[in-house]
């Protein structure tokens, strides 16, 4: 029997990267009730796009991954192939061993302080993960491929000391045939409940986009914004994976 990974501690933070004191004062100013209308027409396109769960959630509940204009490596998060106004940019060093593996930005710019970091090992099919909670620490994980799962982690759920585990799954041709025939990708699942809290749908062909991710759990706010930032990594981690072991077939 497999033994799941470790669950994450916190650490003092001694990294190179560091929050920067607008994303951290940002961060702590998020509403957590809906704004009141006010009649006023916002600037941003994204305000109508975005549903109500962004005013409560690091990320949007539904969301695509894109490869970053004039990359093959680095990825963006948008709502949409066209949308000019990217949420996240997610950097790739795979050939550098000074740097993390890949680093996901707190904003659509390459420059920006981390919200996370992952370091992949394509030896072990380990993941060391490191989410920046706050300006004086950073949260240490790691996930593992298994035989039973594409990546698996745990994460501590807000308000309580439980440990919950969540699994990545293929999604299977009669699975598909049952639920949705499009659906072409992998489910994550809650190990102890067997709930489905998020979904990765491949697109049938694109140059640009790798696909699709959608929280499911109606209650999202239980899981916690760590769960969601180690949902994203761990996801990121497989499909830098996948794309590894491509390279590696083309020599």
């Amino acid at each position: 029997m497999e033994l799941p990974p470790p669950p994450y501690s916190a650490a003092p933070q001694n990294e190179s990267y560091r929050f920067s004191p607008r994303a951290v004062a940002l961060k702590s100013a998020r509403p957590r009730t809906a704004p009141e209308f006010n009649g006023q027409r916002h600037a941003d396109p994204r305000s109508s796009l975005l549903n109500l769960d962004q005013n409560f959630h690091r990320f949007p509940r539904s969301f695509g991954f894109y490869y970053a204009i004039n990359s093959t490596a680095d990825i963006v998060i948008a709502l949409h192939a066209n949308d000019r106004h990217s949420l996240f940019y997610i950097s790739s060093h795979l050939s550098s061993n000074s740097q993390p593996s890949l680093v996901l930005h707190s904003s659509p710019h390459a420059s920006s302080s981390p919200l996370a970091t992952a370091n992949i090992n394509f030896v072990s099919d380990t993941v060391a993960i490191k989410l920046y909670d706050s300006p004086t620490s950073v949260i240490k994980a790691q996930s593992a491929k298994t035989s039973y799962a594409q990546m698996t982690f745990i994460a501590q759920l807000p308000g309580c000391d439980s440990m919950e585990q969540f699994a990545w799954k293929d999604i299977y041709r009669r699975e598909r045939i049952l639920s949705d025939k499009k659906m072409n990708g992998m489910k994550l699942i809650n190990c102890e409940t067997g709930e489905i809290v998020a979904t990765w749908t491949k697109p049938k062909f694109s140059h640009r986009k790798l696909g699709k991710m959608n929280f499911m759990s109606r209650e999202r706010s239980k899981l916690g914004e760590r769960f969601e930032l180690m949902a994203v990594l761990t996801l990121l981690s497989i499909l830098e994976r996948e794309r590894e072991e491509v390279r590696g077939n083309t020599f």
